[in-house]
């Protein structure tokens, strides 16, 4: 059930200020969305906001950050976005989900994850969900994992995006440290796509992939070699260029011409897909450096 953990008059707000917190065996559960509706029941000013959001939940004050490097938001503009927020307009978000349902889907995705890849530290993991903002990724910060889920997000994606997310967790464990190059993203997003289709046997290549269509995926497999030829001269890569051709998806992404968006996740999980048909373990897999899963592959040089 969810506990609240502590309470505060907020003289701002003339409220009472609650920390929205599901304690579980090996993290946290963050409601951070019933902040932000709670927010909206009081003059939705910007001392409001730091006080209800960005100050007692540093996971929102990272995300909100986060948001600001990436353009998502201005931070000029976006204290009075909220002042003219339309709460009823978007009501429905604060619906979608039910304490039992998070507690369910927090401990299946846990529990099966760890089925087809045991975890090699104890460290906590952080489900939070969280509105106004848009997106989702993993923190995979020093003292714990925290994965991001906006409420904009479809439902019926959320089960797909924690284990993928996840995924990400279970592999950063294993891996070498490299710096950021698109060669290790590919191989990155690749082997949490293919986590992904095992922890969801239900799921395939053609629906794996957040955020990307079927017909997408049926545009890479009738495209392979071009995304090959496309990528391979760009691995070394490490701007953000690579991001916005390979990784991104929605207004952000700016792929080759011809391209759909997020190649790189199709590519990687081919190439991951090739190391475990030679006879690779996913555990070997995940223990090598980007450079030598592509090399073990043979992705680039043959066709597969």
């Amino acid at each position: 059930m969810l506990i609240i953990l502590n309470q505060c008059n907020n003289p701002q707000a003339g409220k009472k200020s609650v920390d929205y917190i599901i304690p579980k065996e090996n993290g946290r559960i963050i409601l951070a969305y019933k902040a932000f509706e709670d927010f909206l029941n009081t003059d939705r000013s910007w001392e409001n906001y730091q006080h209800l959001l960005l100050e007692k939940y540093p996971e929102i004050q990272y995300l909100h950050n986060r948001q600001l490097e990436w353009g998502a938001i201005d931070s000029l503009k976006f204290p009075q976005e909220l002042k003219n927020y339309d709460k009823i307009a978007n009501a429905h978000y604060f619906t979608q989900y039910d304490e039992k349902s998070l507690i369910d889907l927090y401990d299946s995705v846990i529990k099966n994850a760890h089925q087809v890849l045991p975890p090699v530290n104890s460290k906590p993991v952080d489900l939070c969900l969280f509105f106004p903002y848009g997106s989702c990724f993993v923190e995979p910060g020093r003292e714990k994992y925290t994965i991001y889920i906006s409420l904009y997000i479809n439902p019926a994606d959320v089960k797909k995006i924690m284990i993928h997310e996840y995924a990400h967790c279970l592999h950063i464990q294993r891996r070498p440290a490299e710096p950021l190059t698109l060669r290790r993203e590919v191989v990155s997003e690749g082997m949490a796509v293919y986590i992904t289709t095992l922890v969801d046997t239900g799921l395939t290549i053609k629906n794996a992939i957040p955020f990307m269509p079927a017909g997408s995926v049926e545009w890479c497999l009738a495209n392979e070699q071009t995304i090959k030829d496309s990528i391979l001269v760009e691995l070394e890569h490490s701007d953000e260029s690579i991001f916005r051709r390979y990784i991104s998806d929605g207004d952000y992404a700016a792929p080759p011409p011809g391209f759909v968006q997020k190649t790189a996740y199709f590519a990687g999980y081919r190439i991951i897909a090739a190391c475990i048909a030679k006879g690779m373990s996913l555990e070997e897999v995940c223990a090598l450096d980007s450079q030598t899963v592509i090399e073990k592959s043979g992705y680039f040089t043959k066709n597969l």
